[in-house]
């Protein structure tokens, strides 16, 4: 098992035309998102148009969460669906999709039919949570979303500030025990 906890300095942030956008991971390292030759890339981005037409990414599937904000994101001749805080939608990059409203989301892009689950996890002040992912999960990265997040795994602490990815390569289904004192909020994908 590999654990790396990666903070904005090492983050790129860069514009597109509804806002900005930061990405925080991409697989393999020395792929460019300009190139399209990654495996996996993880970013937020801040959609701050009120309506945004989203890049045409073919071969590249996509979930995205909203954090903050919500959006009615449209994906023409598919559907049309309204998203609210930790809400998520999956689609692929290459159908022609817009939205309207203004928010911060996650967004998660792979190559080659890889399999996740993306989910959100809050907690109140003083709540101890066990996260269990499934077995079969190989790589697992948390996104603080809200304050500081203390957590255990295999004997060792680790403390997540908000705004920072934690990474864990090889996690083959470890628990990990999450807590906080003032409560906390955490984003979660599993890849299989």
């Amino acid at each position: 098992m590999n654990i790396a906890i990666l903070t904005p300095q090492h983050f790129q942030t860069s514009q597109w035309s509804g806002g900005s956008t930061t990405q925080l991971y991409i697989f393999p390292a020395n792929a460019t998102y300009e190139e399209r030759n990654f495996e996996l890339r993880l970013s937020t981005a801040k959609v701050e148009a009120e309506e945004s037409t989203f890049t045409s990414l073919p071969d590249i599937d996509r979930k995205l969460m909203i954090l903050e904000g919500a959006i009615t994101i449209t994906h023409q001749d598919k559907y049309t669906k309204h998203l609210t805080p930790f809400q998520v939608d999956e689609f692929s990059g290459d159908w022609k999709t817009t939205a309207i409203g203004t928010c911060t989301d996650f967004n998660v892009m792979t190559k080659g039919k890889q399999q996740s689950d993306l989910y959100h996890i809050a907690m109140e002040a003083g709540s101890n949570y066990i996260l269990k992912p499934k077995k079969k999960c190989k790589n697992l990265f948390l996104y603080a979303t809200s304050s500081t997040i203390h957590l255990q795994l295999s004997d060792k602490k680790y403390i997540l500030e908000k705004g920072n990815l934690m990474v864990i390569q090889d996690a083959n289904g470890s628990s990990i025990a999450i807590n906080s004192d003032k409560g906390f909020g955490v984003t979660v994908l599993e890849m299989y």
